[in-house]
């Protein structure tokens, strides 16, 4: 009788229970009370569509939410994520390598006990036909020109928060040059931006949204009968808010950016009021309620608030800003994506 190897059997051991640790985990729920915390004031923005789909988005065996996700079956894309800026997340961190592992939510299909976690979507291939009904898939997004846009970004996050963004619950298309270039350039903008801040008596606040268009991929394909078109809604426009709460009242803060899903540069930062003012007139076509992203606007009206947005203003004047943004007007003519490439 051969001799049991115990190391053997707890390398296998620990190698299972690490894997299993990176299986991402989601839970649909009726109200956000499991991840309140990610908003200010723990209300979640008014005057979304009612009929969206509420997700607490967290890793298997984690007990943290990372961050919570109002999500549109119809449109199969999210209407926002919302998120906490961790200062401790290096620019370093949010450019190293990533997994790139992709999820879906079963749970927006069927709610059952063994489906209560996303799963890697290779791994679902068989299930397709049975989830695609409510979501997206990646191959929606091939051969389009848009890419599987994070609306928490990967690169603002580390460690397990950062694989919780890589769901398909939390990517809408994006114009390929608007997401990696200058989508890409003021998230990175906002990173620097944020870390010039004290978080030992704050918090900042971040949701990332869209405005869903007419637009749909994939579009029809004569070559290829058999793909079905017109299953993921393009948004026109994706925006993101920021509210910095301090213990201090007057140093709290708040502002916002917005921008259309095209390749030339068109981002504008506003006031978190003048948001909800455009929001509500772009989301008025298919809903008429006024949008409120922030509870009483989080300190719209603090000298603060218009200090940090003038100083974001001149960060994003640097001469590195302008190279870049020179640059990609220049390559704004490349060809389609024939691959789907994460934001």
């Amino acid at each position: 009788m051969k001799h049991f190897n115990w190391n053997m059997f707890l390398f296998f051991l620990l190698t299972c229970t690490a894997l299993r640790a990176f299986n991402a985990q989601a839970k649909v729920v009726t109200v956000f009370d499991e991840c309140k915390e990610r908003f200010y004031n723990n209300m979640e923005p008014k005057g979304m569509d009612q009929n969206a789909v509420k997700i607490c988005q967290k890793m298997e065996n984690k007990p943290d939410v990372f961050f919570a996700t109002l999500y549109s079956t119809h449109h199969k894309i999210p209407l926002y994520s919302a998120y906490t800026f961790d200062p401790q997340c290096s620019q370093k961190d949010g450019t190293a390598k990533r997994c790139n592992q992709w999820h879906i939510e079963p749970q927006l299909t069927i709610s059952e006990p063994n489906n209560n976690h996303m799963v890697r979507e290779s791994k679902a291939e068989k299930f397709v036909n049975k989830y695609k009904g409510s979501q997206a898939l990646s191959a929606d997004y091939e051969h389009t020109g848009y890419d599987r846009g994070h609306l928490n970004p990967n690169g603002l996050q580390c460690g397990d928060a950062r694989l919780a963004t890589f769901t398909l619950t939390n990517a809408a298309p994006m114009d390929a040059c608007f997401n990696r270039i200058q989508w890409r350039i003021w998230e990175g903008y906002l990173q620097s931006f944020l870390k010039t801040k004290s978080y030992k008596d704050a918090t900042a606040y971040i949701i990332t949204g869209t405005v869903p268009g007419k637009e749909k991929i994939p579009q029809e394909d004569d070559c290829d009968k058999s793909r079905e078109s017109g299953r993921v809604t393009v948004p026109s426009h994706i925006w993101t808010a920021v509210c910095y709460k301090h213990q201090d009242n007057t140093k709290s803060f708040s502002f916002g950016y917005l921008g259309e899903n095209k390749p030339e540069f068109n981002i504008q930062i506003m006031s978190v009021s003048d948001m909800n003012q455009q929001l509500s007139d772009l989301y008025s076509k298919s809903s008429k309620t006024s949008v409120n992203i922030f509870d009483g606007n989080c300190f719209n009206d603090n000298p603060s608030s218009k200090a940090a947005e003038q100083s974001f203003v001149d960060l994003i004047k640097l001469p590195e800003y302008r190279i870049t943004r020179k640059r990609a007007r220049s390559d704004s003519d490349t060809s389609s994506v024939k691959k789907p490439k994460s934001g």
